[in-house]
């Protein structure tokens, strides 16, 4: 079927190919190869792997301007992982040429499918007006949906708005529910933070917030 130019058999192959379980039998030269194919009739998901292949350097050159044009092709193909990805390389110039608007662009369109990055980070652009009017009650909207999806940072993100009362009213008990949550994940700085709590009664949380280091304060949301 793949050499009957099916794009969706080429695509499986290419994918059998890459991600076999027997190591010994992986070849991402000969992926790329049958992704290609598929690409070049408009396959989604294969133009989507391409992207990645030129990005992280998978049986090809590395190649930061190839892996944003595919990704480019599957994003407006409504791929929310490629949107996500390319939103990544307007926001840093990675293969683009920088753009906070274009960044924002592609992360509401990721946001709007539902992807939990793509809808933290769309929520940071909203806070700080990157790329876009400055709007933190929106912003909140957006860290809520991606907290609610179990996104970490998302969670911490939520969990600073309701203590500074920013985009939302200040709220002492939301913000140790979503810093807790947070924490639960692992993450560091919502760890920090029940650790300086857990010395301190209910009625003096507050108190011994306002004293945390700063550095604490800083939005969370992905790195490339």
């Amino acid at each position: 079927m793949a050499m009957r130019e099916d794009s969706d058999a080429q695509f499986r192959l290419g994918y059998r190919l890459a991600f076999s379980r027997n190591r010994a039998s992986r070849k991402r030269e000969k992926a790329v190869k049958w992704w290609r194919r598929a690409a070049a009739q408009g396959h989604t998901r294969s133009q989507f792997y391409l992207g990645v292949s030129f990005d992280q350097g998978f049986g090809v050159r590395k190649n930061l301007k190839q892996a944003m044009f595919f990704f480019k092709k599957a994003a407006k193909a409504g791929h929310p992982e490629a949107q996500y990805n390319l939103a990544l390389g307007y926001r840093k110039g990675e293969g683009v040429r920088k753009s906070k608007k274009a960044a924002a662009l592609w992360l509401s369109k990721c946001a709007l499918q539902g992807d939990a990055q793509g809808q933290r980070d769309y929520g940071v652009c909203l806070f700080y007006g990157r790329g876009i009017r400055r709007n933190p009650a929106e912003a909140v909207r957006w860290y809520r949906k991606a907290a609610e999806q179990g996104d970490s940072k998302a969670q911490y993100n939520l969990a600073l708005a309701y203590r500074a009362g920013d985009g939302v009213c200040k709220d002492a008990t939301q913000a140790a529910k979503w810093f807790l949550a947070a924490a639960k994940q692992g993450h560091t700085k919502a760890r920090n933070w029940l650790k300086a709590r857990r010395s301190v009664e209910s009625g003096q949380i507050e108190t011994r917030w306002a004293n945390l280091p700063e550095s604490w304060l800083c939005l969370d949301l992905a790195d490339r």
